[in-house]
């Protein structure tokens, strides 16, 4: 046990020491792990405490399946779903007020953020979600980023990217696809969610109304996708009466016309012929 632990840090130890229901315990252990030190001195400590916390949480988490009631549960509501994760301070909550419409407490001390909070933004046809996944790195919060399209791993020194490569090995997302994002601005926005958009491997295909204006929302679809995936997207009674399509982009030959089988490219406007 390191020896330059502080007061608060025993006081809060004893109130975790003497918390009686799981909800209690849950929540001093959470405090004292944000009081502790956060240094090569107090890594086995740290490392202790969180497995604590997990197995409680983990506790919690049955508890709560029994009688019906599921926490922390985030589901995927856009179109991209991307895992905010970094260590405490790391600007998580900053990163995500500054993207999206979500309600975010930022303060200047160290584990502000309790549970997944989610907020989602419209970008060039496209919904994006994100959630920022609390630094404590419990099983069932990471659960969302194993669900997430994409993780966006924020880092502050080398120090933290080796960390959060350890947190990835641990919890088996070490393949899943990433973006490493250093020191946010905010006039970073728009370069941050295209790497996002083209990172996720989508592609984003914009239907027009024969006679009428495109649309701006986009049909988000999995590359290699075809006129076929398309309707059945968008109303799948169309293929019955399908007749041809038109396709508009940036090409010499925009506005030719093609069958079900036509790969979509990112951006294309499609106009549908039915009978």
């Amino acid at each position: 046990m390191p020896t330059n632990l502080s007061v608060e840090w025993s006081i809060v130890e004893k109130e975790y020491r003497a918390a009686k229901t799981l909800d209690e315990k849950i929540d001093k252990l959470k405090k004292l792990i944000s009081v502790t030190p956060h240094h090569k001195g107090c890594e086995n400590l740290l490392a202790d405490l969180r497995r604590k916390l997990s197995k409680l949480e983990e506790q919690l988490e049955k508890k709560s399946k029994k009688s019906g009631a599921r926490k922390d549960v985030i589901k995927k509501t856009a179109d991209i779903l991307v895992s905010i994760i970094g260590l405490t301070q790391s600007g998580k909550s900053t990163l995500l007020k500054s993207l999206t419409n979500a309600s975010v407490d930022i303060g200047c001390g160290q584990y502000i953020t309790k549970k997944p909070i989610t907020g989602v933004c419209f970008f060039e046809g496209v919904d994006v979600q994100f959630v920022e996944i609390p630094s404590f790195f419990l099983r069932n919060h990471m659960n969302i980023a194993h669900g997430s399209d994409l993780l966006l791993l924020l880092t502050r020194k080398n120090e933290d990217l080796e960390r959060l490569e350890d947190v990835l090995k641990e919890n088996r997302l070490e393949d899943k696809k990433k973006i490493f994002f250093n020191n946010f601005k905010i006039e970073d926005r728009e370069k941050l969610l295209s790497e996002i958009i083209r990172e996720s491997n989508v592609v984003r295909v914009f239907t027009k109304p024969i006679g009428k204006k495109t649309e701006k929302k986009a049909v988000v679809l999995r590359n290699r996708s075809n006129v076929t995936d398309l309707i059945e997207r968008v109303n799948r009674n169309w293929l019955k009466n399908f007749r041809f399509a038109r396709i508009f982009d940036n090409t010499r030959f925009s506005g030719r016309k093609v069958g079900l089988e036509y790969i979509l490219k990112d951006r294309d406007i499609i106009e549908v012929h039915i009978l």
